[in-house]
């Protein structure tokens, strides 16, 4: 089982914004959100975003965003949301891999939103860490439950479900495949005939449980190669 790391010097550039026709651009997310503090592209920053956004020409009507993200900094990811829920573009949110933590918020900023074969959905109650006196912890606290309530608010909206229930599955650290997102609301529909990404930025540090299995690289291509044996092999026993 391979388990990838997401840093922008062993998985390429995390950000690209690019062109595909005069009304189509495409944003690939393979990072996790926040201040790139190391400096190895590991990391995609909200402002670093926006200027790429702006950089977008006007006569673009459709977004095809791909994700792979373990999430990070809640308000750098809601801004990354805000900025693409207020494009007058159409957006298409295609998650790749993994769209965990303050990524799963970032998703939703879709028009549709699109599950691969194999990705993984993840919600979560927001952490930080604190230190200092008592005063300074319970502010802290309620900071944390400012961002929880937001962060309710946007599933609740996109989901119909009651806030109670959303609370609940952040509390739990909700895992959710293609199809469980779907049937939850979080994701419109599952994409067909995709190559599953291998247990993506798993080894992220605000992430506590995880899944027990994973769909690894290996397998998927494996089993995409036997699939296509197989359809060869019929097509020339019908000859």
């Amino acid at each position: 089982m391979k388990i990838l790391n997401l840093a922008g010097s062993k998985a390429g550039s995390p950000l690209k914004i690019s062109n595909k026709t005069a009304t189509e651009a495409e944003i690939v997310i393979y990072a996790g959100i926040g201040q790139d503090f190391w400096g190895d592209g590991s990391m995609i920053s909200a402002k670093n975003f926006s200027d790429e956004l702006k950089k977008i020409p006007e006569t673009v009507n459709t977004l095809h965003i791909r994700m792979n993200s373990p999430g990070g900094d809640v308000f750098d990811g809601i801004a990354i949301y805000n900025r693409l829920k207020q494009h007058k573009a159409k957006k298409i949110v295609y998650i790749d891999g993994l769209a965990a933590s303050i990524a799963s918020i970032i998703a939703l900023a879709g028009d549709e939103v699109v599950m691969g074969e194999g990705a993984l959905f993840m919600i979560h109650l927001p952490w930080t860490m604190a230190w200092g006196n008592r005063m300074e912890i319970e502010n802290t606290v309620g900071r944390l439950m400012d961002v929880e309530e937001q962060m309710i608010g946007i599933y609740s909206k996109r989901t119909r479900m009651e806030r109670s229930e959303i609370r609940s599955l952040l509390e739990a650290e909700t895992w959710m495949s293609a199809e469980e997102a779907i049937e939850k609301g979080f994701v419109d529909s599952q994409a067909e005939e995709t190559m599953p990404i291998a247990a993506s930025a798993i080894d992220s540090r605000w992430i506590n449980k995880k899944p027990k299995a994973y769909f690894s690289e290996t397998k998927a291509a494996q089993e995409k190669i036997s699939e296509l044996k197989k359809k060869v092999e019929a097509r020339l026993a019908r000859k």
